[in-house]
């Protein structure tokens, strides 16, 4: 007789347990398609941060690439510039030479 009554507490605790462990069950799935939804959400939306970072990234290599290409013709422009100024320095001398207002330097050793 101990043995039915233990069988049926024992039962009955079972039950109990499987029947909390149902309700707790039911009540987590609302808080588990909740977590689904959120986590689809943030992926769709580490996407969408992802695709402008790599745009913006694009954007400043592409701005460095022109940075780079200016500081290039800078030094190209200021080579050319300076080779610009000898030339016309030794053009104006040329012309004056020329025009007799400056004479040519040369000594007068070589003239003789």
């Amino acid at each position: 007789m101990i043995w039915i009554n233990l069988g049926i507490v024992v039962l009955a605790l079972v039950g109990l347990g499987l029947y909390g462990f149902l309700l707790y069950k039911k009540k987590m799935a609302g808080d588990v398609r909740r977590v689904k939804r959120l986590t689809e959400r943030f992926q769709i939306r580490i996407g969408v941060i992802q695709q402008l970072i790599d745009e913006i990234k694009r954007h400043v290599d592409t701005v460095n690439a022109s940075v780079a290409e200016m500081k290039r013709l800078s030094v190209k422009v200021k080579t050319e510039s300076v080779e610009l100024k000898d030339a016309s320095i030794g053009l104006t001398q040329e012309i004056k030479r020329t025009a007799g207002i400056e004479s040519s330097p040369v000594s007068t050793e070589s003239k003789i």
